[in-house]
């Protein structure tokens, strides 16, 4: 689907992206549990807040206490939440073709996959950028390696953290000023940001280099 796709082609400003998070019974994206999905929309350099996403994963039991202070999906919630299959087929028609964008997308993509694997047989093939890493890259001189320091670098503010819409909608905003500085920088089309990485070396630690 993905690699070689002439969507990739795609001007930034044309471009559907879905900006997606995930709350998980833990950090071990090879074991842990998915609990929640929460996806946005940005197209057109523009959030598409009718275009949203969130779906509690039923839990064939709930995750500790710990766990429900962090992300604060209760018992209840957990236990009486959508059908695992259902929930990813509802994700998978909601994010189509669209490359996914997310903060420490390895995790997510891991885990997305695992998921998709083990409860409906198929590995989807988005493309996957990681936002951590494309501020880094557009803002080399920024020593911020959290979202929320990066949402503090640009005045974000972000309600009801590790909330999944709540945390893919920050992470929305924050894409939204990495395309604009990529305009900046004369990169215009879908392609360049899948590519942002392989572009690092034309950047030097103070900013972007003269042509």
């Amino acid at each position: 689907m993905w690699p070689g796709n002439p969507a990739q082609r795609t001007p930034l400003a044309l471009a559907r992206m879905v900006v997606v998070d995930l709350e998980t019974t833990g950090l071990r994206a090879n074991r842990d549990r998915l609990i929640s999905i929460g996806a946005v929309t940005v197209r057109g350099y523009s959030l598409i807040l009718e275009e949203s996403f969130e779906r509690i994963l039923r839990q064939e039991s709930p995750s500790d206490a710990d766990n429900i202070l962090i992300h604060r999906i209760g018992a209840h919630q957990q236990l009486g939440g959508v059908d695992p299959a259902a929930a990813l087929r509802d994700f998978q028609h909601f994010v189509g073709d669209s490359p996914l964008i997310a903060y420490r997308a390895p995790f997510d993509a891991q885990v997305l996959r695992r998921e998709f694997v083990m409860t409906l047989g198929q590995s989807p093939h988005w493309p996957f950028v990681d936002l951590a890493v494309s501020l880094q890259i557009l803002w080399p001189e920024t020593r911020a390696n959290t979202l929320d320091a990066w949402a503090e670098r640009f005045r974000l503010q972000i309600p009801n953290r590790h909330h999944a819409v709540a945390d893919a909608l920050a992470t929305a905003q924050l894409l939204l000023i990495a395309l604009s500085r990529m305009e900046e920088l004369g990169w215009h089309t879908l392609e360049d940001l899948l590519n942002l990485e392989k572009r690092r070396r034309w950047l030097t630690p103070h900013g972007p280099a003269e042509p």
